[in-house]
């Protein structure tokens, strides 16, 4: 009887070693990848298309690395990354301004229509300063940002005849950047996205995110947007279609409301531990 007892006593103790490592690691990898979003210099105030205030995330991003950098499973940084003859560039439309609008026309292949083509597609493009050429000083990241040798860099607009704002497709819908492969790889299930600008790569990747299943998180401080109107309006429509508008005082919050379901699931292990050592206690010295 004293062996039997013991021998369960000792297999109760190796299963509970297991299910504590394994929940522990749940908690602390989490799921959870940190976006950020073209923290680039053509985005800073003295960049090629610059935002206002654009540099004032940077601090609030390298907070919240700091914090929570154990809790991400991932941290991504995307770049804009243009051709110096980008279709979005005012300078490559004869007679239009920077931050006015143009129709581009595409078929059902993403092929942009110059000249006779089958139109399936029309798509209201604003046209940009030349910025974010790749291989350029202007398209680096910002210098101060706090960056690692482990996190990911997705590529985007790197299209010469189609823009894309989104860090997960191009405007069209038309092609996919390697960042839902990246946050698959992971079994990422929630992203945090900060980044520039918030009324529009950070919109639209939230958005994206969003229509893919993830749970998403905009750290609001911790982007800006390029006009008042549009990033009020782009704040809205991201309420409105169920993602999450934080501020980054929120972020010990959401980060025990991302880990919780790991933190439940480990403790939950204590009572069957002491219940396993009561009852082994009372079998072997009563």
């Amino acid at each position: 009887m004293f062996y039997i007892v013991q021998r369960i006593y000792e297999v109760s103790m190796r299963c509970f070693g297991v299910l504590f490592i394994i929940t522990s690691l749940q908690v602390i990898s989490g799921r959870i990848a940190l976006l950020v979003i073209d923290v680039q210099n053509c985005f800073l105030p003295t960049g090629s298309l610059p935002v206002n205030d654009g540099d004032q995330v940077i601090p609030v991003i390298n907070g919240i690395r700091q914090q929570y950098d154990n809790l991400f499973s991932l941290v991504v940084f995307s770049q804009d990354w243009h051709c110096s003859d980008h279709i979005s560039f005012a300078s490559q439309h004869d007679g239009k301004n920077s931050y006015s609008t143009t129709i581009l026309q595409y078929d059902n292949t993403g092929k942009l229509c110059e000249s006779t083509c089958d139109v399936q597609y029309n798509l209201t493009q604003v046209l940009w300063p030349d910025h974010c050429i790749k291989n350029t000083t202007d398209a680096e990241f910002a210098v101060n940002v706090t960056r690692s040798n482990t996190d990911v860099i997705v590529k985007k607009g790197y299209h010469c005849k189609i823009d894309s704002y989104s860090a997960f497709f191009d405007n069209g819908g038309f092609s996919q950047t390697e960042l839902d492969v990246k946050l698959k790889e992971k079994d990422i299930k929630s992203v945090i996205i900060t980044g520039l600008a918030l009324d529009y790569c950070v919109f639209y990747t939230a958005k994206d995110a969003k229509r893919l299943g993830y749970n998403v998180y905009v750290v609001q401080d911790a982007t800006r947007g390029v006009e008042e109107g549009t990033t009020v309006s782009a704040v809205r429509e991201m309420k409105d279609q169920g993602i999450n508008i934080v501020q980054s005082s929120e972020m010990s919050r959401v980060m025990q409301q991302l880990t919780s379901a790991g933190i439940l699931l480990r403790y939950s292990v204590y009572p069957w531990y002491i219940s396993v050592i009561g009852i082994t206690h009372i079998l072997l010295y009563h």
